[in-house]
């Protein structure tokens, strides 16, 4: 138990979700070809939902401790409406600035979709993290 207390301090947190927020922003500008293919159908959105619901569930947890293990609604709001604009921007310098990726509505919802599954996720294990 100490180390995982250890681990959430929010200066660490606050490492990870920069980084993780840097890796995943390299990432979304990879030229596609270049990534692994997958043959299942909407895969390509379960894979946003996801990076999603791990990227709002790293800075709540970074604001969840940063602020002595609270966090207001108006925070959960900022960063969902953040992570909404930061997709959206995403999608469209994908559709500017590559040749292999183009925008897509769907992204944007995937990633809305994840973030909402992230804050409920969040919002029932908050209640262990300060034991």
């Amino acid at each position: 138990m100490p180390n995982i207390k250890r681990l959430l301090k929010a200066k660490n947190l606050l490492l990870f979700a920069i980084l993780y927020s840097c890796l995943i922003s390299v990432l979304f500008f990879v030229p596609s070809p270049q990534l692994p293919e997958i043959e299942v159908s909407g895969t390509d959105k379960i894979v946003h939902g996801l990076i999603y619901f791990v990227l709002i569930n790293l800075w709540m947890f970074y604001f969840y401790t940063k602020n002595g293990f609270s966090l207001k609604l108006k925070c959960i709001l900022v960063l969902i409406i953040l992570l909404l604009l930061y997709g959206i921007i995403v999608e469209i310098l994908q559709h500017l600035l590559t040749v292999s990726r183009q925008a897509d509505i769907y992204d944007i919802a995937a990633n809305l979709i994840g973030s909402l599954l992230g804050i409920f996720f969040f919002q029932n294990i908050k209640k262990y993290l300060n034991t």
